[in-house]
């Protein structure tokens, strides 16, 4: 989920120049305990932000955010939809399972699964139904913490940050993954040119990778064999 009033989806929309990014690199210490709101209030740069505004420097075309959340990336895109499992604020569709998906084939440009997939339990199927909804050459993105990180910083959010709660983890659910974990997950579901751009500061990574142009299948049915 992504909590995003419609201040911070402003501030999104309106990017981050450099006095703003050398404000947020000082207080990057403090940032990691602070609510949302609190760093607005500030003129901070929440550090849940990081991650949305990675997705918007790649994103384009009409894209498709599983696990929307607040559907912030498409709300400040401008073209795409918003799926999620849980009918939170502002999110397009409700789907049972993201693994399939009420879309046709080669639909979106651009897909993009922000901090979720450690959440997902089906999540190959889930990176697979995404290839298929995506034309060729088409990409994904995909951020994700490792998993030491993901413990550390949520276990200090949980403490300081009020608006935060420790909710456990959920059968299939994971703290996160490494970095060679989300390329073999990456390219086992039949991506290509999998690039990995550190981002807060070096505690989140995000990752793009692309369908590849052309799928070669084979159409059998019309060979006939002779057998002497």
């Amino acid at each position: 989920m992504h909590f995003f009033t419609p201040e911070m989806l402003i501030s999104v929309r309106r990017g981050r120049n450099r006095w703003q990014l050398m404000k947020d690199r000082i207080a990057f210490p403090v940032l990691c305990l602070m609510s949302a709101e609190k760093s607005i209030q500030f003129g901070l740069t929440p550090i849940d932000q990081e991650r949305i505004l990675f997705a918007l420097r790649h994103v384009d075309g009409r894209v498709l955010d599983i696990g929307c959340g607040d559907n912030v990336i498409v709300r400040a895109h401008g073209n795409g939809v918003g799926v999620d499992v849980y009918p939170w604020d502002h999110v397009d569709r409700v789907v049972e399972d993201t693994a399939r998906l009420p879309f046709g084939d080669a639909e979106f440009d651009c897909v993009t699964i922000i901090a979720a997939l450690n959440h997902i339990p089906n999540r190959l199927d889930v990176l697979r139904e995404a290839r298929r909804v995506l034309k060729p050459s088409g990409k994904i993105l995909l951020t994700m913490i490792n998993p030491l990180v993901s413990i550390i910083v949520h276990k200090v959010r949980y403490r300081y940050d009020p608006d935060q709660y420790e909710r456990g983890m959920k059968q299939g659910e994971v703290w996160g993954f490494w970095k060679k974990e989300v390329y073999e997950m990456l390219k086992s579901c039949g991506y290509e040119h999998v690039a990995c751009e550190p981002f807060a500061y070096g505690l989140n990574r995000g990752y793009v990778a692309y369908k590849p142009q052309a799928e070669v299948r084979f159409d059998t049915s019309a060979l006939s064999y002779k057998t002497s």
